[in-house]
């Protein structure tokens, strides 16, 4: 299945989205990352996809997959990544990812390349 339309079908089966909705996101690029587990290495691309939906819409998990769906500022987005496991891990990065493009991580923090960099360590093959 093509990656467009990957994002159709979870987009509606762990949020609710209806297909009119989730037609209009827009791809803006992967990040990679490799996670150990014991002894075995899994390398992982995730394709980010950017898509504004309107302020009426309410989340609603249609699979049983999604825990919960909880509005945040998303200038108190790094904060909650930064000092709490709220998100998985691999969520993080694409939000992260996202807080990067949007200019809410700003060249002029410590630690920015090496971030950046990070967010795209991992193998792509």
């Amino acid at each position: 299945m093509a990656c467009g339309e990957n994002l159709i079908k979870e987009s509606e089966e762990e949020a609710g989205i209806p297909r009119i909705i989730s037609c209009g996101a827009i791809p803006v690029g992967a990040v990679s990352y490799m996670d150990i587990n014991g002894y075995s290495y899994k390398r992982d691309v995730l394709f980010c996809y950017d898509l504004k939906l309107p302020e009426s819409f309410t989340s609603n998990n249609q699979d049983g997959e999604v825990e919960s769906f909880k509005l945040i500022p998303v200038a108190q987005v790094a904060n909650v990544i930064r000092r709490t496991k709220f998100f998985k891990p691999n969520c993080a990065l694409v939000i992260t990812d996202f807080l990067f493009r949007h200019g809410y991580i700003k060249p002029e923090y410590v630690g920015y390349l090496d971030l950046l960099e990070s967010l795209r360590s991992g193998d792509c093959s």
